[in-house]
């Protein structure tokens, strides 16, 4: 297969569905699309020919590495004060070289944000981005999400899945559900992963497969690669139904006291998505105005569930026994210690849909 050229990329994108003036947020692989002339800025020169003139582009630039290097949490280049509210960090993100050539590109701004900062290019590019250095935490108000929804805009899969589609969080920080938790207030970073298992990321194409059937994602091929696009106000209203209808809907949990299997829960949850967006649009009325915490190993007043199918034991840590669970993602601090912490998570039972469900 010769590699991709710059006309055939813009091409492609616009049988995807990219026109001239978009706002369009991209997540993207370089490496997926296959061998392409010039490299990563034919990409974004593509692209740009395909939005043309009046089009944006936003795209993530994120610094987060709390299962990394935490030195490199965060830009420590930025103190935040800048009179514009613009970033003034010149470090990279941690997203791959195509968003790279977008931080580069002259004229480009960066949102002031110290771990999930974004990157814009175009005439929307202060409207995006002004409003996250108020945001208390990555995806909630202020984000960058809100004005591509409110601009009409497109978010572009390029090479990659809706998986991995950070607004996904968007509505649990709105909702402040109580699952979620790991909170650091300097950096205004929130995990979304410790209470639990994420079916987009231990199941990322089921939910590609859930936004092709709600007719929300339009896929098709740029170079090797099956891409996709989707108009942000109709992710969005998708994710307002799915919420309202069930908060944990994005939260993987044992389906019953027989079984382990997220599989299960995973395609059922996919499946009531599906159900509920044919009945209409919903909008969430209630919030759970549950405060972000730290949570800590179980304390004396946490329940611990040793009946649930997920509960993994206890580890010894230091003379004290830490309660355990399959279905929680990795803890970011106990992650470090390795061994157990590396394949379980601690329990988060008070905060969990199966222990609000099934009684002792």
């Amino acid at each position: 297969m010769p590699p991709l050229t710059r006309l055939q990329i813009t091409n492609q994108l616009r049988e995807l569905g990219l026109a001239p003036g978009n706002v369009v947020m991209m997540h993207s692989s370089l490496s997926a699309l296959g061998p392409v002339e010039g490299g990563p800025e034919t990409v974004i020169n593509g692209l740009f020919d395909a939005i043309g003139p009046d089009g944006t582009l936003v795209v993530p630039v994120f610094r987060d590495s709390v299962w990394g290097d935490r030195t490199n949490f965060g830009n420590s280049d930025c103190d935040c004060s800048s009179p514009d509210g613009f970033c003034t960090s010149q470090q990279p993100g941690f997203q791959g070289v195509l968003t790279e050539c977008v931080r580069k590109r002259p004229g480009s701004l960066r949102s002031c944000h110290k771990t999930h900062s974004w990157v814009a290019v175009g005439p929307a590019s202060r409207q995006l981005l002004s409003g996250h250095r108020q945001t208390p935490a990555i995806c909630g108000k202020g984000n960058p999400f809100e004005e591509l929804v409110a601009l009409d805009g497109r978010v572009l899969c390029l090479g990659v899945q809706v998986n991995t589609v950070t607004l996904w969080h968007y509505y649990e920080e709105i909702l402040q559900v109580p699952y979620v938790g790991h909170y650091w207030p300097q950096e205004r970073h929130l995990n979304h992963c410790v209470p639990g298992l994420r079916i987009q990321y231990e199941f990322p194409g089921i939910m590609q497969e859930v936004c092709r059937a709600a007719g929300i994602l339009k896929t098709g091929p740029v170079g090797k690669s099956t891409s996709g696009v989707m108009r942000a106000p109709e992710f969005e209203s998708f994710m307002a139904t799915i919420m309202a209808d069930d908060p944990y809907c994005l939260l993987l949990r044992p389906p019953s006291r027989d079984s382990d299997d997220l599989a299960v829960d995973a395609l059922q949850k996919a499946a009531r998505m599906l159900k509920v967006w044919q009945q209409g649009p919903q909008r969430p009325t209630t919030t759970f105005d549950a405060p972000w915490q730290r949570h800590e190993p179980a304390g004396p007043d946490d329940v611990v569930r040793t009946d649930c199918p997920a509960f993994a034991g206890y580890h010894d840590a230091n003379g004290k026994k830490l309660p355990l669970c399959r279905a929680n993602g990795r803890h970011p601090d106990l992650f470090h210690h390795g061994g157990v912490f590396e394949e379980y998570g601690i329990t988060t039972c008070n905060h969990c849909s199966w222990h609000q469900t099934f009684s002792e």
